[in-house]
């Protein structure tokens, strides 16, 4: 699918086609029937203990310092395992994730975790944490749209879900809500926060 054709088929706000890498351009094409598509399914998912290799970031939301923060942190992870031979990745994505009830700092920044699922390691380097992440239940939305305001509106529909059905989201201190970036497709962590406008993960919220 060349530039021209993606710009005519997602007429996306403030989207760049000729920086677009060519599997971005492929996976636009993959999901087109998926992006015409407005009804959002969620779904109550219960997800098994698994081990969390990460890093801490903080920035604003403002001016895109929060996309562009975890990027730095993808970056440096990265390095970290490919470093190290005796950490081995369990899933091709990178994982954000955050507590909700802390999230926000009191300097008005946003406190986010870019992590990847392991195995269990012997150590842990410098610079990064080991998560255990307990089994727990989730509502669960997909992720994949064209546009941040589409993006948007599946964190608030998903919010209105949990209350409508009678949920709460868990603040507890281990409660993560996660977001799985899929990475067979394209790396998102490797286009700049301020030009993506594809989207490819799912966002877990935990709930109780």
């Amino acid at each position: 699918m060349g530039d021209r054709a993606v710009r005519n088929i997602f007429p996306l706000e403030d989207y760049h086609p000729q920086r677009t890498p060519q599997s971005l351009q492929v996976l636009l094409g993959q999901r087109e029937k998926h992006q015409k598509s407005r009804k959002f399914e969620v779904n109550t998912v219960t997800i098994e203990q698994f081990n969390m290799l990460a890093l801490k970031v903080n920035g604003r939301m403002e001016n895109f310092e929060a996309g562009q923060e975890i990027r730095k942190g993808w970056k440096k992870l990265k390095n970290i395992i490919s470093s190290d031979r005796s950490i081995t990745m369990e899933e091709n994505e990178g994982i954000v994730f955050y507590n909700q009830g802390n999230m926000v700092q009191s300097d008005g920044t946003v406190e986010l975790w870019i992590g990847v699922r392991v195995s269990e390691i012997a150590h842990t380097p410098e610079g990064c944490k080991c998560f255990t992440i307990p089994k727990r239940k989730y509502a669960k939305i997909d992720c994949c749209c064209f546009s941040r305001a589409e993006m948007d509106r599946r964190y608030n529909y998903l919010s209105e879900w949990i209350k409508e059905e009678g949920y709460h989201i868990d603040n507890g201190t281990d409660a993560f809500s996660l977001e799985p970036n899929r990475l067979d497709s394209f790396n998102p962590f490797e286009v700049p926060a301020h030009e993506i406008q594809a989207f490819d993960f799912d966002i877990l919220y935990p709930i109780k």
